[in-house]
């Protein structure tokens, strides 16, 4: 059990912030601990801002003093581009997993070479299964889905001091071509209008991520900001429905309360490799409206939750070399989300009742328990396997 006497049986190394990879990590290396499985927890430096590579301690690692033998086991919970310096970082690497995921329908022309020196690759998906075999990743691909979230009621949305009779829509994203948070607050303006009952929380950063160099705020400062965004947006209506945005650095217990007080998730990205944000709505019995496309179809039920068509484009993306024209995503039709996102309202008690009930599902197929025994089914296989060497 964590915190007796000896070495960890499993290392695993992840990014230390409120992100999918992070979020997901946390909640991996929870579960097999509670399965009894001994982990050394530890976070990446990343080398952002010219820090050096290294492991770190874990800010939200409950047993920090877990240490790996040289040989142990290692789950690096990263993008590909750190795999070698990780490598360099840990003395005595022994098997190695890859842990990751991709958003479009093909892999980064880079990605094959980094992820075919590990041992295995961890994806949550079977359609991130597809994408990476058709690209060009070689070694065994496995996959184990993500852990679903406590649906604890946190501070019960007491925070956001909503009045009791509103039907509150929600989204948690940052704001950024994939994620596309633009669609969804057009898809909210498009469903409702300010006569409506009706509330849209956008949980986001307070400046957009990654805006393109000859545009978006070049001759306005106010422009790189999601609150200028969101205006922007809302003026195009001559009586537009309430839009509540976040920007402020929030608390486990504060979305947790969003979580609990919202009515229904709204998120129309291009894609998603997962989509914790609609996976943990789901798990809380929330109706969920969202873009038919990637990783969120691995765990969302057609017939319950309420998915917008869509059309795949070439991906645009204005920094990460890892996107580029050659692969694409799904452009959602906005139009029809907001029929779908005003059906839900319309009818809102069946599409409450058909949520929680499916809400069951998800806790039992995502419960700890199970993907923790999963994941360990997939360690089982490295027994006997000597380190690899990244080039």
């Amino acid at each position: 059990m964590v915190g007796e006497a000896g070495a960890a049986e499993l290392r695993y190394v992840a990014e230390d912030a409120p992100t999918g990879y992070g979020d997901a990590a946390d909640r991996l290396v929870n579960a097999l601990r509670g399965e009894g499985t001994r982990v050394a927890y530890r976070g990446w430096s990343n080398t952002r801002g010219g820090a050096e590579p290294a492991l770190v301690p874990f800010s939200r690692d409950v047993a920090p003093d877990e240490e790996a033998a040289p040989g142990t086991p290692t789950v690096v919970h990263l993008v590909p581009e750190y795999y070698p310096l990780v490598h360099e970082v840990i003395a005595g690497l022994g098997p190695f997993v890859a842990h990751t995921v991709w958003e479009t329908d093909r892999v980064p022309a880079h990605w094959p070479d980094l992820i075919n020196q590990a041992d295995r690759v961890v994806v949550p998906t079977e359609w991130n299964r597809e994408v990476f075999a058709s690209g060009g990743v070689t070694i065994p691909i496995d996959v184990v889905p993500h852990v679903a979230c406590d649906p604890v009621p946190g501070d019960e949305g007491a925070s956001l001091a909503i009045d009791d009779d509103l039907f509150v829509v929600y989204s948690i994203g940052r704001w950024d071509q994939r994620k596309a948070m633009f669609h969804t607050v057009r898809a909210f303006l498009e469903a409702f209008d300010g006569d409506d009952p009706v509330v849209l929380v956008v949980k986001s950063g307070p400046r957009i991520e990654m805006p393109p160099i000859e545009a978006w705020g070049t001759s306005n400062p106010m422009a790189w900001t999601t609150g200028w965004q969101v205006a922007h947006l809302v003026s195009r209506y001559a009586n537009p429905a309430h839009i509540r945005l976040e920007v402020g650095t929030w608390t486990d217990e504060q979305i947790a309360g969003l979580h609990t007080r919202g009515d229904c998730y709204l998120s129309l990205p291009r894609g998603e490799g997962w989509g914790i944000g609609a996976f943990d709505a789901a798990a809380y019995g929330n109706p969920v409206v969202a873009t038919g496309w990637g990783g969120l179809l691995e765990f969302l039920d057609p017939t319950v939750a309420s998915l917008a068509r869509s059309t795949l484009v070439p991906v645009e993306h204005h920094a990460f070399a890892s996107y580029s024209p050659d692969q694409r995503w799904a452009e959602p039709d906005v139009d029809h989300a907001a029929q779908l996102l005003r059906s839900v309202f319309d009818d809102r008690v069946t599409a409450r009742e058909r949520a929680v009930e499916f809400s069951e599902h998800v806790l039992r197929e995502y419960a700890p328990s199970a993907v923790a025994a999963q994941f360990m089914g997939v360690i089982s296989e490295l027994n006997g396997k000597g380190h690899t060497t990244m080039s």
